[in-house]
């Protein structure tokens, strides 16, 4: 009778644990760029939305973290507005060392379903594949070739430091003048992987890191809104007008530091690159929203990158967006001028300004890994060269 008792004790102590330290499933924002509101727990059904902190319209990231729910099998349902990707969010069961996308079938663009391994005692969930601040400085503080500066591009209104990155040709005068960014809406994460793919071209260890270090001038600045993306805002939509409609008014330091950059070194290409919205027109390709009247090197830069793109995410020039066409029209700019627009107004001999938008989970039919990002980063700076040479 005794070990009876031993036994459905020990079982009863099993069941208690695989339900977290209070016996319940917990839903919580502590993790990196965290965003969610816990609603309730109805049964195997949780209920949440994404907040929106300080967005005008309803934006779709999140990033939450489970416990306690080990061995269960959960359907998460978002109930303020569609959030989650085609291919569903990505997951984490090492705290974010890697992520892979959910392979639960059944994700919709309101609710996914969720399968715990019985020893996870921890989950993350993220609505795209983060890329954090502590992502690039790990990237950017590995040994690389080549001299190059790391510094603070300015401080952020939370006064946290803006990273900025810069390599200079030393024999000679550069070729080409480059400025990279990114994360103007602190959201659009997956973007980050392209620039890191960019910069890790210039400092490679290959016949193409070294012609690209002797022969471009390279600026790059990841996070336009640092507090947002260490905060995990959404960033699109800020009120009273996001970091990229901040070009009329300068309200931001990031923004206004950005400008002042490319006042003082006149660059002759400037890319933004961003990630776009979720189930709307272009979601599922690369493509650049043409200004009104393109310089004709717009269209070389873009056959160029066709061309000598990598990783397998299939950009085709013809998915570009002309001016006047779906978003791309004067009435999505009333809130400001958007970067490429105040470049192309103040810099005098600019070749290329332009936005990358890079979808979230396909491009062209094939599923974007951040890996894939990085290549396709590591493609234009092959670009940047066949550009610098005048291949046409």
């Amino acid at each position: 009778m005794k070990r009876l008792y031993l036994i459905i004790l020990a079982a009863f102590l099993a069941v208690l644990s695989a339900c977290g330290p209070s016996g319940e499933v917990v839903v919580d924002k502590n993790l990196p760029a965290g965003n969610i509101v816990f609603e309730r727990m109805v049964g195997d059904t949780v209920y949440v939305h994404q907040e929106l902190r300080g967005s005008k319209k309803a934006w779709f990231y999140w990033a939450f973290r489970v416990t306690g729910a080990q061995g269960k099998k959960l359907t998460f349902v978002f109930t303020k507005s569609f959030a989650i990707c085609e291919r569903g969010p990505v997951v984490s069961l090492d705290k974010g060392k890697s992520y892979d996308y959910l392979a639960e079938e059944g994700a919709t663009k309101f609710q996914f379903t969720y399968a715990f391994p019985k020893d996870a005692k921890e989950v993350w969930f993220y609505e795209c594949h983060p890329y954090t601040p502590e992502m690039w400085y790990s990237f950017i503080n590995a040994p690389h070739k080549g001299q190059y500066e790391t510094g603070v591009l300015c401080k952020s209104p939370k006064g946290r430091d803006v990273p900025f990155f810069r390599i200079m040709p030393k024999k000679s005068a550069p070729k080409l003048s480059v400025v990279v960014s990114c994360r103007h809406h602190c959201s659009e994460a997956p973007a980050g992987y392209v620039v890191e793919g960019i910069t890790a071209a210039f400092l490679e260890d290959s016949e193409l890191g070294q012609w690209l270090r002797d022969n471009i001038e390279l600026h790059v600045v990841p996070f336009v809104d640092m507090d947002g993306a260490v905060e995990g805002d959404q960033g699109k939509w800020r009120l009273p007008h996001d970091h990229n409609r901040d070009y009329t008014e300068f309200r931001y330091p990031e923004t206004a530091a950005l400008a002042s950059l490319m006042a003082e070194i006149q660059p002759d290409i400037y890319l933004d690159c961003h990630n776009p919205k979720l189930y709307k027109y272009n979601d599922n390709y690369i493509y650049t929203p043409y200004r009104e009247n393109p310089n004709p090197k717009e269209f070389v830069f873009s056959s160029l990158l066709e061309k000598y793109q990598e990783g397998g995410l299939n950009y085709r020039t013809s998915d570009n967006l002309p001016f006047g066409t779906s978003w791309n029209s004067s009435s999505n700019y009333q809130d400001g001028l958007n970067a490429t627009q105040w470049v192309y107004a103040n810099i005098q001999d600019i070749k290329v300004a332009r936005t990358i938008e890079f979808p979230f989970a396909y491009s062209n039919g094939a599923l974007v890994y951040p890996g894939k990002l990085r290549q396709f980063g590591h493609g234009i700076a092959r670009t940047l060269k066949a550009f610098a040479q005048g291949e046409e």
